[in-house]
């Protein structure tokens, strides 16, 4: 995703960042499934919520 939204790009506002990420989500994967399958790995953490506190 960082390549493709981020890298060496600059949003103007935070709703053009959040429509960029939610079509590519939702339009450019699904349409170029076979290039981004290769990259996409199982290696991910889970985070459970309880081991973690909000300091404010």
């Amino acid at each position: 995703m960082h390549k493709h939204l981020t890298h060496n790009k600059t949003y103007a506002t935070c709703a053009e960042f959040a429509d960029a990420t939610l079509e590519f989500l939702r339009e450019k994967i699904p349409r170029t499934w076979d290039e981004f399958s290769d990259s996409v790995t199982d290696n991910f953490r889970v985070i459970k919520p309880k081991d973690f506190r909000v300091v404010s």
